[in-house]
Protein backbone atom coordinates (compact mmCIF):
# COMPACT_ATOMS: atom_id res chain seq x y z
CA UNK A 1 0.00 0.00 0.00
CA UNK A 2 1.34 3.44 -0.95
CA UNK A 3 1.70 6.28 1.53
CA UNK A 4 -1.23 8.08 -0.11
CA UNK A 5 -3.45 5.02 0.18
CA UNK A 6 -2.43 4.57 3.82
CA UNK A 7 -3.21 8.23 4.54
CA UNK A 8 -6.61 8.00 2.82
CA UNK A 9 -7.43 4.90 4.83
CA UNK A 10 -6.51 6.64 8.10
CA UNK A 11 -8.60 9.69 7.23
CA UNK A 12 -11.56 7.48 6.34
CA UNK A 13 -11.30 5.71 9.70
CA UNK A 14 -11.19 9.04 11.51
CA UNK A 15 -14.28 10.36 9.75
CA UNK A 16 -16.20 7.13 10.28
CA UNK A 17 -15.37 7.17 13.97
CA UNK A 18 -16.18 10.86 14.36
CA UNK A 19 -19.50 10.50 12.57
CA UNK A 20 -20.54 7.53 14.70
CA UNK A 21 -19.53 9.22 17.97
CA UNK A 22 -21.49 12.39 17.13
CA UNK A 23 -24.62 10.50 16.08
CA UNK A 24 -24.39 8.34 19.20
CA UNK A 25 -24.39 11.42 21.44
CA UNK A 26 -22.11 9.97 24.10
CA UNK A 27 -24.36 7.04 25.04
CA UNK A 28 -21.99 4.26 23.92
CA UNK A 29 -18.38 3.66 24.88
CA UNK A 30 -15.56 3.98 22.37
CA UNK A 31 -15.16 0.19 22.52
CA UNK A 32 -18.80 -0.30 21.50
CA UNK A 33 -18.52 2.24 18.69
CA UNK A 34 -15.19 1.05 17.27
CA UNK A 35 -16.02 -2.66 17.16
CA UNK A 36 -18.66 -2.61 14.36
CA UNK A 37 -16.45 -0.22 12.38
CA UNK A 38 -13.64 -2.79 12.62
CA UNK A 39 -11.30 -0.15 14.03
CA UNK A 40 -8.86 -1.58 16.59
CA UNK A 41 -9.38 -0.03 20.00
CA UNK A 42 -5.81 1.40 20.28
CA UNK A 43 -6.31 3.06 16.89
CA UNK A 44 -9.72 4.40 17.96
CA UNK A 45 -8.17 5.87 21.11
CA UNK A 46 -5.41 7.58 19.11
CA UNK A 47 -7.98 9.05 16.70
CA UNK A 48 -10.22 10.21 19.55
CA UNK A 49 -7.34 11.86 21.41
CA UNK A 50 -6.27 13.68 18.24
CA UNK A 51 -9.83 14.90 17.67
CA UNK A 52 -10.02 16.09 21.29
CA UNK A 53 -6.82 18.12 20.86
CA UNK A 54 -8.28 19.71 17.72
CA UNK A 55 -11.57 20.53 19.47
CA UNK A 56 -13.76 18.17 17.43
CA UNK A 57 -14.55 15.89 20.39
CA UNK A 58 -14.81 16.23 24.15
CA UNK A 59 -14.58 13.43 26.67
CA UNK A 60 -17.89 13.22 28.56
CA UNK A 61 -16.81 10.42 30.92
CA UNK A 62 -14.35 7.54 30.95
CA UNK A 63 -14.41 5.90 27.52
CA UNK A 64 -17.25 8.10 26.23
CA UNK A 65 -17.00 11.05 23.85
CA UNK A 66 -19.23 13.82 22.56
CA UNK A 67 -19.21 16.48 19.83
CA UNK A 68 -16.70 19.28 20.44
CA UNK A 69 -17.00 23.02 19.72
CA UNK A 70 -15.03 22.94 16.46
CA UNK A 71 -17.65 20.66 14.93
CA UNK A 72 -20.09 23.57 14.75
CA UNK A 73 -17.91 25.03 11.99
CA UNK A 74 -18.26 21.85 9.92
CA UNK A 75 -21.85 21.18 11.01
CA UNK A 76 -23.71 24.50 11.47
CA UNK A 77 -26.93 22.69 12.39
CA UNK A 78 -25.25 21.22 15.47
CA UNK A 79 -26.65 23.37 18.27
CA UNK A 80 -24.41 25.02 20.82
CA UNK A 81 -26.52 23.36 23.53
CA UNK A 82 -25.60 19.92 22.18
CA UNK A 83 -21.91 20.76 22.28
CA UNK A 84 -22.20 22.34 25.74
CA UNK A 85 -23.99 19.26 27.04
CA UNK A 86 -21.03 17.08 26.20
CA UNK A 87 -18.62 19.49 27.84
CA UNK A 88 -20.75 19.99 30.96
CA UNK A 89 -21.77 16.39 31.61
CA UNK A 90 -18.56 15.16 33.36
CA UNK A 91 -18.23 18.45 35.25
CA UNK A 92 -21.79 18.26 36.56
CA UNK A 93 -21.37 14.61 37.43
CA UNK A 94 -18.34 15.54 39.53
CA UNK A 95 -20.34 18.23 41.36
CA UNK A 96 -23.22 15.83 41.95
CA UNK A 97 -20.85 13.29 43.49
CA UNK A 98 -19.08 15.90 45.59
CA UNK A 99 -22.23 17.44 47.05
CA UNK A 100 -24.43 14.30 46.96
CA UNK A 101 -27.10 16.00 44.90
CA UNK A 102 -28.53 16.09 41.37
CA UNK A 103 -27.10 18.43 38.72
CA UNK A 104 -28.82 19.60 35.54
CA UNK A 105 -28.18 21.60 32.40
CA UNK A 106 -31.24 23.03 30.70
CA UNK A 107 -32.33 25.36 27.91
CA UNK A 108 -35.51 27.34 27.23
CA UNK A 109 -37.72 25.96 24.48
CA UNK A 110 -41.21 27.31 23.88
CA UNK A 111 -41.41 28.85 27.33
CA UNK A 112 -40.47 25.54 28.99
CA UNK A 113 -37.20 24.27 30.42
CA UNK A 114 -35.81 21.28 28.54
CA UNK A 115 -33.29 19.26 30.56
CA UNK A 116 -30.37 18.17 28.37
CA UNK A 117 -28.11 16.82 31.12
CA UNK A 118 -28.97 15.13 34.38
CA UNK A 119 -26.22 13.86 36.66
CA UNK A 120 -26.56 12.44 40.14
CA UNK A 121 -26.47 9.33 42.26
CA UNK A 122 -29.37 7.07 43.14
CA UNK A 123 -29.48 8.33 46.72
CA UNK A 124 -30.75 11.69 45.51
CA UNK A 125 -32.77 10.50 42.52
CA UNK A 126 -35.31 13.07 41.35
CA UNK A 127 -38.31 12.87 39.05
CA UNK A 128 -36.46 14.71 36.29
CA UNK A 129 -34.98 13.02 33.22
CA UNK A 130 -33.07 14.15 30.15
CA UNK A 131 -35.26 15.63 27.38
CA UNK A 132 -38.03 16.19 29.94
CA UNK A 133 -39.67 19.61 30.03
CA UNK A 134 -40.72 21.58 33.12
CA UNK A 135 -42.42 24.92 33.60
CA UNK A 136 -39.91 27.78 33.63
CA UNK A 137 -41.55 30.09 36.16
CA UNK A 138 -41.12 27.74 39.10
CA UNK A 139 -37.67 26.25 38.42
CA UNK A 140 -34.27 27.77 39.13
CA UNK A 141 -32.99 27.05 35.61
CA UNK A 142 -36.19 28.51 34.16
CA UNK A 143 -35.83 31.75 36.11
CA UNK A 144 -32.26 32.21 34.86
CA UNK A 145 -33.40 31.74 31.27
CA UNK A 146 -36.51 33.90 31.60
CA UNK A 147 -34.25 36.66 32.93
CA UNK A 148 -32.37 36.63 29.61
CA UNK A 149 -35.49 37.18 27.55
CA UNK A 150 -35.97 40.62 25.96
CA UNK A 151 -38.59 42.67 27.78
CA UNK A 152 -41.37 42.25 25.17
CA UNK A 153 -40.95 38.45 25.15
CA UNK A 154 -40.86 38.31 28.95
CA UNK A 155 -44.01 40.43 29.24
CA UNK A 156 -45.76 38.21 26.69
CA UNK A 157 -44.79 35.17 28.79
CA UNK A 158 -46.04 36.74 32.02
CA UNK A 159 -49.29 37.76 30.34
CA UNK A 160 -49.87 34.20 29.17
CA UNK A 161 -51.00 32.82 32.56
CA UNK A 162 -52.52 31.63 34.71
CA UNK A 163 -49.54 30.03 36.45
CA UNK A 164 -50.33 26.86 38.37
CA UNK A 165 -49.29 26.37 42.01
CA UNK A 166 -47.33 23.13 42.23
CA UNK A 167 -46.77 23.68 45.96
CA UNK A 168 -47.73 26.25 48.57
CA UNK A 169 -44.45 28.06 47.77
CA UNK A 170 -44.87 28.37 43.99
CA UNK A 171 -44.78 31.98 42.78
CA UNK A 172 -47.80 32.45 40.54
CA UNK A 173 -48.51 36.19 40.55
CA UNK A 174 -47.14 37.90 37.40
CA UNK A 175 -46.09 40.90 39.49
CA UNK A 176 -44.21 38.73 41.99
CA UNK A 177 -42.61 36.74 39.17
CA UNK A 178 -41.56 39.97 37.49
CA UNK A 179 -39.84 41.08 40.70
CA UNK A 180 -38.23 37.66 41.13
CA UNK A 181 -36.87 37.68 37.58
CA UNK A 182 -35.51 41.21 38.02
CA UNK A 183 -33.65 40.00 41.10
CA UNK A 184 -32.21 37.09 39.10
CA UNK A 185 -30.95 39.54 36.48
CA UNK A 186 -29.25 41.63 39.15
CA UNK A 187 -27.68 38.75 41.09
CA UNK A 188 -26.88 36.21 38.38
CA UNK A 189 -28.32 33.32 40.40
CA UNK A 190 -31.78 31.83 40.78
CA UNK A 191 -33.36 29.72 43.49
CA UNK A 192 -36.30 27.34 43.57
CA UNK A 193 -37.21 27.08 47.23
CA UNK A 194 -39.77 24.25 47.34
CA UNK A 195 -41.65 25.73 44.37
CA UNK A 196 -41.65 22.60 42.21
CA UNK A 197 -41.75 20.04 45.03
CA UNK A 198 -42.31 20.49 48.76
CA UNK A 199 -38.97 18.92 49.70
CA UNK A 200 -36.80 20.25 46.87
CA UNK A 201 -34.35 23.16 46.81
CA UNK A 202 -32.49 24.16 43.63
CA UNK A 203 -29.94 26.82 42.78
CA UNK A 204 -28.91 27.78 39.23
CA UNK A 205 -26.46 30.01 37.37
CA UNK A 206 -26.24 30.96 33.68
CA UNK A 207 -24.02 29.42 31.00
CA UNK A 208 -22.75 31.70 28.22
CA UNK A 209 -21.51 31.02 24.72
CA UNK A 210 -18.23 32.22 23.23
CA UNK A 211 -19.79 35.66 22.65
CA UNK A 212 -21.02 36.04 26.22
CA UNK A 213 -24.68 35.35 25.45
CA UNK A 214 -26.63 33.24 27.93
CA UNK A 215 -28.09 30.19 26.21
CA UNK A 216 -28.41 27.66 29.04
CA UNK A 217 -28.28 27.29 32.80
CA UNK A 218 -26.93 24.71 35.21
CA UNK A 219 -28.29 23.82 38.62
CA UNK A 220 -27.83 21.74 41.74
CA UNK A 221 -30.90 20.19 43.39
CA UNK A 222 -31.12 19.04 47.01
CA UNK A 223 -33.67 17.75 49.43
CA UNK A 224 -34.75 20.73 51.49
CA UNK A 225 -33.51 19.27 54.78
CA UNK A 226 -29.93 19.23 53.46
CA UNK A 227 -29.73 22.98 52.79
CA UNK A 228 -28.14 25.66 54.96
CA UNK A 229 -27.12 29.20 54.08
CA UNK A 230 -23.47 28.25 54.58
CA UNK A 231 -23.78 25.46 52.03
CA UNK A 232 -25.48 27.73 49.51
CA UNK A 233 -22.52 30.10 49.69
CA UNK A 234 -20.14 27.35 48.55
CA UNK A 235 -22.43 25.93 45.86
CA UNK A 236 -22.58 29.18 43.89
CA UNK A 237 -18.80 29.43 43.20
CA UNK A 238 -18.72 25.73 42.29
CA UNK A 239 -21.52 26.19 39.77
CA UNK A 240 -19.93 29.33 38.37
CA UNK A 241 -16.63 27.47 37.92
CA UNK A 242 -18.38 24.85 35.80
CA UNK A 243 -20.21 27.51 33.78
CA UNK A 244 -16.91 29.32 33.15
CA UNK A 245 -15.20 26.12 32.06
CA UNK A 246 -17.99 25.34 29.60
CA UNK A 247 -17.78 28.87 28.16
CA UNK A 248 -13.99 28.65 27.78
CA UNK A 249 -14.17 25.28 26.04
CA UNK A 250 -16.89 26.55 23.71
CA UNK A 251 -14.52 29.37 22.80
CA UNK A 252 -11.88 26.79 21.89
CA UNK A 253 -9.70 27.20 24.96
CA UNK A 254 -8.09 24.00 26.30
Amino acid sequence: MTNREETNKSVAKAFKLLSRIVSDGGKSSLTEIAAPLEIPLPTAHRIAETLIRQGYLVRSRRGHYHAGPELRILHPNLSIAEVASGIARPLLAKLARKYKCTAHLGVLEGGMVTYLVKAGNTETELFTREKMQLEAYCSAIGKILLATEPEPELEAYLDNGPFVSLTANTLVSPDILRTEIASVRDNGIAIDNREVSEDLFCIAVPVTDQDGRIFAAISLSFHQAEITSQKIDKYIPALNDVASTVALKLAGCP
